[in-house]
């Protein structure tokens, strides 16, 4: 799939724990309308497929439903929108957008209860409304994708947030590894839990999925710290994302990742992954090492 991907606001209405964007530490908002509407028009009639719109939080852009409205009308196919979802707590709200082209809701989802979930967003009831959200989201038709980052806090509720989200009835979802930029990284301690403390559990909810013949996928696991599994990668590469971030432009969005937000060690040039793996996060290999991460061996014919 080719999709552009739109960065529509700094701010949220949330202060997660672990945000890559720094939003509980900005104070202004840098991005300009008139940047996003340029970068939507410049790439109209390109055969671009959907526009993907986060944040930050995008719904709290008073002028959003202008600009579905502006995507829309340059003929864009979908819009896929990356949200907290607790403005969709709010059916009318939650009918607009879907009236206005949105056809993939992709929903964090941090936690099995509120007691986890607000204690990450620290923001009390951001779980009661992601789940009336999703709710919402349903009765209206549209897909929902959620997606899990796997952190200290929440960790051992994995497999029970993925069943949640199941009975919520979300379509696909995304277990992701915490990327240790932004506020992740002011909180590298609080928040980075070890590839192998989570691995139990990841498989598990990975396994419950599985059972339920659940569309799962996981996300910027090191191949080698989730043996085994690693054939529920979502495999970025399939989908090309040209991306406008604040001012910076990314023609290819996951070869930007590969090459500037993660490392591999010398011994990954043995691994039989190596092509495919992205490596580990660099912060992360900084401040932990890598003495969890093996290479695995290539088959070798008998």
């Amino acid at each position: 799939m080719k999709a552009l991907s739109v960065h529509l606001t700094d701010i949220c209405n949330s202060k997660c724990s672990f945000c890559i964007v720094d939003s509980p530490f900005v104070k202004e908002d840098s991005i300009s309308r008139k940047r996003v509407s340029r970068f939507l028009r410049e790439n109209a009639d390109k055969g671009y497929e959907a526009v993907n719109i986060h944040g930050g939080e995008a719904t709290i852009r008073k002028d959003l439903m202008e600009i579905l409205d502006e995507i829309r009308d340059l003929g864009y196919p979908t819009v896929y929108l990356q949200t907290n979802g607790r403005k969709m707590a709010h059916m009318k709200y939650t009918q607009e957008l879907v009236d206005r082209g949105v056809a993939l809701f992709i929903v964090s989802m941090h936690g099995a209860t509120s007691l986890t979930q607000d204690r990450i967003s620290k923001s009390l009831g951001s779980f009661d409304q992601a789940v009336r959200g999703l709710r919402n989201i349903k009765e209206t038709g549209a897909k929902i994708r959620t997606n899990s980052v796997v952190c200290k806090d929440n960790f051992t509720e994995i497999p029970d947030i993925a069943t949640l989200c199941m009975d919520l009835g979300a379509d696909h979802i995304n277990i992701s590894a915490l990327h240790t930029a932004g506020t992740a990284f002011r909180n590298f301690w609080e928040v980075t839990p070890r590839y192998d403390e989570i691995q139990p559990y990841v498989f598990e909810a990975v396994d419950r999925a599985v059972a339920r013949e659940q569309v799962i996928t996981l996300e910027g696991f090191p191949f080698c710290a989730i043996p085994g599994y690693d054939k529920y990668m979502i495999n970025w590469r399939e989908n090309q994302f040209k991306m406008l971030y604040r001012t910076w432009l990314f023609d290819d969005y996951e070869g930007y990742m590969d090459a500037n937000t993660r490392v591999k060690d010398e011994r990954c040039g043995g691994c039989a992954h190596n092509a495919t793996c992205g490596g580990v996060y660099k912060e992360y290999a900084e401040m932990i090492g890598w003495d969890e991460f093996h290479p695995v061996l290539p088959l070798t014919a008998v």
